[in-house]
């Protein structure tokens, strides 16, 4: 069994923490270390790995404290780790490469009790990408934030964390009261899961082994939390919790 613990999530920084009672991974580096340190009570001797989709600041802005305050390698693919390299904000230009791992889609990586694979993500970066994790125990977590598509399907998933960003019709309704930019309205969309896609995504992966599912990176302005878990509860028949 996956258990989930989430540091944060959503435009103000993303972090989570996935544990099958061997290994633990860390996904994400945007929220602050220390609020990290107080969560886990300044354990992280079963973290085998830290895991990160891309580049934006709120997905991995304290990449450098989780680099001097853990022992785990950074695992993200190799246009992610360029392009945070060339963010003087993350400082990582002083720190040896050494304990970044790159990664390419759609091969599976070792980490710990994890079998990690890679699959492309769409979103306005380098090279972002979702993760597809599997355990020794057979549990199966697929993980995708800030996407606006995603073309695979992934058989015996039993654990989804997946971006629930906004619903059309609220970005909608707030254009129409000037509330609302055009142009960051289509930056949202051409860079972000809405209700509607998350909605066929669980559809087209949902199965037998679905356990829970988490919605991430819901939109502080441009979202309804009851109405997301509601949604998903209703087409996935398993308990929906909100990140």
């Amino acid at each position: 069994m996956i258990k989930v613990q989430v540091f944060g999530s959503g435009s103000a920084g993303n972090g989570y923490l996935i544990d099958d009672g061997q290994s633990q991974l860390i996904l994400e580096t945007g929220v602050p270390f220390k609020r990290v340190q107080q969560m886990v009570g300044h354990d992280f001797a079963r973290v085998a790995g830290i895991l990160v989709t891309h580049e934006h600041r709120d997905h991995c802005k304290y990449i450098k404290s989780f680099i001097d305050g853990t022992t785990a390698d950074i695992y993200a693919t190799a246009g992610t780790i360029d392009a945070m390299y060339q963010d003087d904000v993350l400082k990582l230009k002083i720190l040896n490469k050494y304990r970044f791992k790159s990664v390419n889609y759609r091969q599976t990586y070792i980490i710990g009790t994890w079998r990690v694979t890679p699959f492309e993500t769409k979103h306005d970066v380098a090279e972002p990408c979702g993760f597809l994790i599997d355990n020794t125990a057979g549990d199966r977590l697929v993980f995708i934030t800030d996407s606006y598509y995603v073309k695979y399907t992934f058989p015996k998933v039993t654990h989804m964390m997946i971006e629930a960003n906004y619903a059309d019709d609220i970005i909608e309704s707030k254009l129409s009261s000037d509330k609302f930019s055009q142009q960051l309205k289509t930056r949202i969309k051409g860079s972000h899961f809405d209700l509607a896609n998350t909605i066929e995504f669980v559809q087209k992966n949902r199965g037998k082994h679905l356990q829970e599912i988490y919605l991430i990176h819901l939109s502080d302005s441009n979202s309804n939390a009851q109405q997301f878990k509601q949604a998903i509860q209703q087409v996935s028949g398993v308990p929906v919790y909100i990140a």
